[in-house]
């Protein structure tokens, strides 16, 4: 095989990798293990609902006669005043592409919300969710 041959295939193999790459970028379970891979090396731990709500739950002090819980709800819908520190890590979080939604977790002893809102990524195909 001569320089030429060698260039010629080396190129077409280079195509073949990048064009399969785009197939697997239009496939969303095609990245499924990278999406979460990338969202906990950027993010952290990963988390359930369940392990969400608890951890956001246990973020108050214990108060004796209260429960503590968690509310979560769409970004979106969310009607408090969100940090502006906070806006800038949602929005980098956002383009990252890693996320197909977010959500505000605000823990609270029973009915009474507290002040202190954390931003939940949830990792585009998945149920696991990601502090932004």
């Amino acid at each position: 095989m001569n320089q030429t041959e060698r260039a010629t295939t080396e190129l077409a193999e280079e195509d073949l990798a990048t064009r399969l790459r785009r197939i697997r970028d239009r496939l969303p379970g095609q990245l499924l293990r990278e999406r979460i891979e990338l969202a906990a090396a950027s993010y952290g731990p990963l988390y359930t609902l369940a392990e969400v709500r608890q951890k956001v739950s246990e973020s108050l002090p214990r108060r004796l006669g209260f429960v503590r819980g968690a509310s979560i709800e769409p970004i979106e819908d969310y009607r408090e005043q969100i940090p502006e520190w906070a806006l800038i890590r949602y929005d980098d979080a956002y383009r990252t592409g890693l996320f197909s939604r977010f959500w505000v977790a605000t823990p609270r002893y029973f009915e009474q919300r507290q002040v202190d809102p954390w931003i939940l990524g949830e990792v585009a195909g998945t149920q696991l969710y990601a502090v932004v």
